[in-house]
C-alpha cells in the first residue's frame, strides 16, 4: 500500500532522489525496516541508491539491496532481440519528416508509408535506445553492455555470431524494417476508414480469423510487438493481396518472432499482475529465458536462420548480465532458500555448483543471524547451575539449529505438484503458532519483497482517475494528499466516519476563529466610541 505520494519540485537527480526517500522514511518512523528498494535501471536511481547507503540505515547496505524492476528487465531483453529488425527508433534530427512509429503525427497519405518502407530498407538505420538507462550505439550488441569477464555461458556457441548466406530465408539487412513496414500497416488501417474496409472484405474472402485488425504497436506498451505480429500473421493472406509487395520472408521472421516473444509475454502478464510478482520468482523466470534462448541458437539451428539466431545471442548475453546482478544481492538467493517449494533443492536440479549453494545458505544464516534470531532464555534462579549428563546428553543431541530443521525438511507442493504460494505458507504457519525460531518473520519480509515497479506504476496511474474533467485546477499538493487518502481508505485503513468527524472538525474550528475574530473587531469598535 501506498504510504505517501510526493511531488517532485527539482530535477530528479539521484540527491535529490535520494533526500526525498529520506524524509518520507523519517516521516513514518521505518529506516529500521528497509532492507531493499526497487526501482528501474536509470542512471540516477544508481546514484540515489549510493546515497541512501551514505545514510547508514541499519539494514540497508546499499547496491546489494537494490532491486531492479524485473518488467523493465524483460522488456529491455526483448528489445535487444527485435532491435535488427528495426524496433521503434527515436529521431535524433530536425531533418527527419518521418516518425515510423504509432506515436507519431498523421499522415496525409498512408500508401506513401507503406511505399517508404519498400524504398528505403538499405538505409534504415538502427538508431534505437533500448532504455534510458542503457544507451549504446544502434549497431553495438549486447556484449557492449556486459562486462564479459563476469559471464560466462554454458554454449561457446553463444559467443560466436552466425555467418548469413545468401540463401537463408530471411537475412538481417532485407529484415532491417521489417517491424516498421508491420507498423505502417497498422497505421494505414488505423487512419483511412476506406482502407481498413477494403482490408477486412480480404480478410472475410480469405476466411481470416477475427479479429479482422492489426493491434498498434507502441513504444511504452510492453507485449505490443507481439500482439501486432500476431495480428499480421492472423491476417497474412488479406495482407499480401491488400499489398503491393509479395515477399514472404517478413512473413516468416514473424513467424519466428512470436516464437521467440512467446515466452516473454507470458512472464511479463505474470510479473505485470499487481501483487503477483515476488523476488523469490525471479530466478525461475531468467533460467526460464536463459533455456529458452540457448534453445533457439543451438538446438534450433535447422528452423531458424543466423539473423535470427544472432538477435537471441545478444538477448541471451543481456539475460546474463541482470542474472550476474542478483548474485550480487543477497536477497534473491535469501527468498529462494526459504520458499516452502525450493528451499535448497532448486539450487542442485539447476545443477549450481556446491560452493554457491554454500554460500545462498551462508547468506541465509548470516541474515537469520543479525536480525531474527530468538535471544537465548534466560537462566532462572530455580535451574540448577550443573544439569546433570542426561540433560547435557539430550539437549547436544536434539537439533536446535532452525536452519538446518528447515532445510532437511520436505517441500511443499500443491496437489497437483505445483509450487505453493509462499506467503500464504508462511501466514498458514503463523497462524499455526509455529515461529521455526525466527525464520517465520524473516521469510515474510524478505518473500513479500516485490520483484518490479509495477504496483508502484499502477498507483501513480490512479492520478489520472482521480483529476476528473471538472477538478482539472485541483493543485499538486491537494492531488497527491488525495490520492493518499484514497489508497489508505481502499485498504481499510480509515475507520468510518473519520473523515466525517475530520471535517466537521475543521468546520467548527473555521466557526470559531471567524466569531473570534468578530469579537475582537466588537471589542475594538467599542474601545473607539468609548475614547
Amino acid at each position: 500500500m501506498p504510504l505517501d505520494f510526493v511531488q517532485l519540485q527539482k530535477s530528479h537527480t539521484g540527491y535529490y532522489l535520494a533526500e526525498t526517500v529520506r524524509a518520507i522514511v523519517e516521516k513514518f518512523g521505518i529506516k529500521d525496516k528497509i532492507c531493499g528498494i526497487v526501482t528501474d535501471n536509470a542512471s540516477n536511481n544508481g546514484t540515489m541508491i549510493e546515497m541512501i547507503k551514505s545514510y547508514c540505515w541499519p539494514r540497508f547496505q546499499g547496491e546489494t539491496q537494490w532491486i531492479r524492476c524485473f518488467a523493465h528487465i524483460l522488456n529491455l531483453i526483448a528489445q535487444v532481440i527485435l532491435r535488427p529488425f528495426g524496433s521503434h527508433k527515436k529521431k535524433q534530427t530536425v531533418a527527419s519528416t518521418k516518425d515510423y512509429s504509432d506515436e507519431g503525427e498523421d499522415y496525409d497519405d498512408p500508401d506513401e508509408d507503406i511505399q517508404l518502407m519498400h524504398e528505403d530498407t538499405s538505409d534504415v538505420e538502427n538508431k534505437d535506445l533500448v532504455d534510458n538507462e542503457d544507451v549504446t550505439p544502434a549497431d553495438a550488441l549486447a556484449a557492449d553492455l556486459i562486462n564479459n569477464d563476469e559471464i560466462e555461458l554454458e554454449d561457446d556457441d553463444v559467443h560466436e555470431l552466425s555467418e548469413e548466406e545468401d540463401n537463408d530465408c530471411y537475412t538481417s539487412i532485407p529484415c532491417k524494417a521489417t517491424l516498421a513496414k508491420f507498423r505502417a500497416i497498422s497505421r494505414k488501417l488505423n487512419k483511412s476508414p476506406n482502407s481498413k474496409a477494403r482490408f477486412v472484405e480480404l480478410c472475410q474472402d480469405h476466411e481470416c480469423l477475427t479479429p479482422h485488425n492489426v493491434q498498434r504497436d507502441v513504444r511504452t506498451r510492453w507485449n505490443s510487438t507481439l500482439i501486432q505480429l500476431t495480428g499480421i500473421l492472423r491476417c497474412s493472406a488479406a495482407i499480401l493481396e491488400w499489398q503491393r509487395d509479395q515477399r514472404h520472408d517478413d512473413l516468416e521472421l514473424a513467424k519466428d518472432l512470436v516464437e521467440v516473444l512467446q515466452p516473454f509475454y507470458e512472464i511479463t502478464l505474470q510479473v505485470s499482475t499487481p501483487g503477483a510478482a515476488r523476488i523469490s520468482d525471479i530466478v525461475v523466470f531468467i533460467n526460464q529465458i536463459t533455456g529458452h534462448l540457448s534453445s533457439a541458437i543451438s538446438e534450433r539451428r535447422d528452423e531458424y536462420p543466423p539473423a535470427l539466431r544472432n538477435a537471441c545471442c545478444a538477448g541471451l548475453q543481456l539475460t546474463n548480465k541482470y542474472y550476474t546482478l542478483t548474485d550480487c544481492s543477497p536477497l534473491y538467493r535469501v527468498a529462494m532458500v526459504l520458499h516452502p517449494s525450493f528451499k535448497d533443492e532448486y539450487f542442485k536440479l539447476a545443477k549450481w555448483k556446491p560452493e554457491w549453494i554454500n554460500e545462498a545458505i551462508r547468506l541465509t544464516r548470516e541474515m537469520w543471524e543479525s536480525h531474527y534470531k530468538p535471544l537465548p532464555p534466560q537462566l532462572t534462579t530455580s535451574q540448577p547451575p550443573n544439569p546433570c549428563p542426561s540433560q547435557v546428553s539430550i539437549r547436544t543431541t536434539s537439533p536446535t539449529d532452525p536452519l538446518q530443521v528447515w532445510l532437511a525438511g520436505g517441500l511443499a507442493l500443491t496437489e497437483d505438484g505445483r509450487p505453493v504460494n509462499p506467503l500464504k505458507w508462511w501466514m498458514r504457519q503463523r497462524r499455526a503458532g509455529n515461529t521455526h525460531g525466527g525464520l517465520l518473520q524473516m521469510a515474510l519480509d524478505v518473500l513479500s519483497c516485490p520483484a518490479t515497479t509495477v504496483d508502484v506504476e499502477q498507483s501513480f496511474s490512479f492520478g489520472r482517475d482521480y483529476v476528473l474533467f471538472r477538478r482539472h485546477r485541483l493543485s499538486a499538493w491537494s492531488v497527491t494528499q488525495g490520492m493518499a487518502v484514497a489508497f489508505y481508505s481502499r485498504k481499510g485503513k480509515i475507520k468510518r466516519g473519520l473523515l466525517y468527524k475530520w471535517k466537521l472538525n475543521k468546520k467548527n474550528e473555521q466557526k470559531k476563529g471567524k466569531e473570534k475574530s468578530a469579537r475582537e473587531r466588537d471589542a475594538r469598535g467599542v474601545a473607539r466610541v468609548n475614547s
